[in-house]
C-alpha cells in the first residue's frame, strides 16, 4: 500500500539532512578563523609614530615638559641663592657745642651669606628638582599611554559589537520574513509573527544603544588625542598566551615591569627631593650672617672712615617649626613611596594574571561561539523547512549572538591585556 505520508516524511528527512550539511559547512565558514595578514596581537594598535604625533599636542604632556624647564629655571635660582646685595647711603649733619655744623655722608654695601655647606645642599636640590620634573613628565606620559589603550580598545569593543548586531538584524529580518510568509499561508500560528516581529525590534534597540555607546566612545578618542586615527580592524588578530613564552613567565615579566617603572620613580625622587630639603632646613638652625662694608666722610671730610660689619639674627621658634615641618613632610613621602611600592608590585602581578585569565577565557568563549553558531545555522534551516518553531530558532539565534558577543569581548579584552602588559614593560611607546 503507497503511504504518502510516509513518502512525505522520507523526503523532507533526506532534504533536511541534505539542507543542514550545507548549513553546516556555511557555519564553519562564517566561524572559522579569518587569515590575518599580520598576526602579532600588537598590530592592532595605532603606529608608533602616529601616537607620539598625538602625544605631542596633548596639554597635559606639554605642561609636564615645561615643568622640566622650569626645574631648569628653579636649579639656577637655587645655585644663585636668595640673597642679594643691599646698598645702604645716609646723609647727616652734625652741630657741636662751639656752633659748627658739618654735612656728613655714609655708604654701606651688606649681603648675606650661605656657609657650612648650604651652598652645595641648595645645588643637590636644583639636580633633584629637575630629576623630579622628568620622572614627573615620565609618569605623565606613561598615563596617557594607558588611557590612550583604554581608550583605544573601547572603541574596538563597541565597533565589533556593531557587527555582530548588523549581522544579528539581518537574520532577524529574514527570519521574520519567514514567519510573516508561514502566517500568510497557513503554516504558523500568529503570534510566531508577533515573536519574531518583538525580537527584531529588540536587535534594532540593542544596536541603537551600541551605536550611541560608539559614537562616544569615537568622539572622546578623537578629543583626547588629535591627530590620532579611529581603529579600523576588519578582523582581530589571535592573542598569545604569555605562559607559552617563558615557562618562568611570571617573574620575568614581573622583573620586566618593576626594572623601570615610572610611578617607583617619581615617588623615589620626590622621597629624596623632600629629604634633601629636610636636610637643607635643619642647616638653617645656624642662621646666615650678614657681611658688609661701610664708607663714610664726617666733618665735611675732615674725618673719613672705612669699615666692616657682621651681623647675625638670633634663631627663634619659626626656625625650629619649619624643620619640624620639613622632616614631617620627608616622612610622609618615605611613607607614600613604600605605598607605591607595594601598589606597583600588586598592579605589576594583576596585570601579568588578567593577561593569562584572559586568554583562557577568550579560547573558552570562542569554542562557545563556534558551538552557537552551527546550532543557530541548523536550527534557523530547521525552521525555515518548518521542523522547529520560531520560538526554538529565536532563541539559539540570541544565544548565538550573546555568545559571538562574549567571544569578540572576551578576545578584544585578551589584546588589551597583552597590550597593557608591554606597556607597563615599556616595550611600545615608551618615552625616549
Amino acid at each position: 500500500m503507497f503511504n504518502l505520508k510516509h513518502t512525505k516524511r522520507t523526503y523532507y528527512t533526506r532534504h533536511i539532512k541534505r539542507t543542514l550539511l550545507s548549513a553546516y559547512l556555511v557555519a564553519a565558514g562564517l566561524v572559522a578563523q579569518p587569515v590575518f595578514a599580520n598576526n602579532d596581537p600588537l598590530s592592532i594598535l595605532p603606529p608608533e609614530t602616529l601616537v607620539r604625533k598625538s602625544f605631542s599636542n596633548i596639554p597635559q604632556l606639554r605642561a609636564g615638559n615645561m615643568g622640566i624647564n622650569l626645574a631648569g629655571n628653579q636649579k639656577s635660582r637655587l645655585e644663585a641663592g636668595h640673597y642679594e646685595w643691599t646698598a645702604r647711603a645716609g646723609l647727616s649733619r652734625r652741630t657741636d657745642l662751639n656752633g659748627g655744623r658739618y654735612r656728613e655722608q655714609e655708604f654701606a654695601l651688606e649681603r648675606p651669606v650661605r656657609w657650612f655647606g648650604k651652598a652645595d645642599k641648595d645645588r643637590a636640590i636644583g639636580d633633584k628638582g629637575i630629576e623630579l620634573a622628568k620622572a614627573s613628565y615620565a609618569d605623565q606620559w606613561h598615563e596617557t599611554s594607558r588611557a590612550l589603550l583604554k581608550d583605544w580598545f573601547e572603541v574596538l569593543r563597541e565597533d565589533f559589537t556593531l557587527k555582530q548586531l548588523r549581522q544579528q538584524l539581518e537574520i532577524t529580518e529574514q527570519l521574520s520574513a519567514i514567519a510573516a510568509k508561514r502566517v500568510k499561508a497557513g503554516d504558523a500560528a500568529h503570534f510566531e509573527q508577533l515573536f519574531a516581529e518583538t525580537e527584531l525590534q529588540r536587535v534594532r534597540a540593542l544596536l541603537q544603544q551600541t551605536e550611541q555607546r560608539f559614537e562616544l566612545a569615537t568622539q572622546a578618542l578623537q578629543a583626547n588625542y588629535p591627530g590620532l586615527p579611529l581603529p579600523s580592524a576588519g578582523s582581530l588578530p589571535q592573542p598569545l598566551s604569555v605562559d607559552s613564552q617563558d615557562p618562568k613567565a611570571s617573574e620575568h615579566w614581573l622583573d620586566k615591569i618593576l626594572e623601570d617603572n615610572h610611578e617607583l620613580e617619581l615617588a623615589q625622587a620626590e622621597a629624596d627631593y623632600m629629604g634633601l630639603q629636610a636636610a637643607r632646613v635643619d642647616q638653617d638652625k645656624m642662621p646666615d650672617p650678614t657681611l658688609g662694608i661701610r664708607s663714610s666722610r664726617e666733618r665735611d671730610g675732615q674725618e673719613r672712615v672705612v669699615g666692616f660689619s657682621i651681623s647675625m639674627p638670633f634663631p627663634g621658634a619659626a626656625r625650629s617649626s619649619e624643620r619640624s615641618a620639613a622632616l614631617t613632610k620627608a616622612q610622609i613621602a618615605n611613607e607614600k613611596l613604600q605605598q607605591v611600592q607595594t601598589k606597583v608590585k600588586l598592579m605589576a602581578r594583576q596585570a601579568i594574571t588578567d593577561s593569562q585569565r584572559t586568554f583562557t577565557t577568550w579560547k573558552t568563549l570562542d569554542s562557545l561561539r563556534q558551538q552557537s553558531m552551527q546550532q543557530a545555522n541548523l536550527m534557523q534551516t530547521a525552521y525555515r523547512l518548518g521542523e522547529v518553531g520560531i520560538t526554538e530558532a529565536l532563541n539559539t539565534r540570541k544565544m548565538a549572538l550573546d555568545s559571538a558577543i562574549a567571544a569578540d569581548t572576551a578576545q578584544i579584552d585578551a589584546l588589551s591585556a597583552y597590550a597593557r602588559l608591554h606597556l607597563d614593560a615599556h616595550l611600545i611607546w615608551a618615552l625616549d
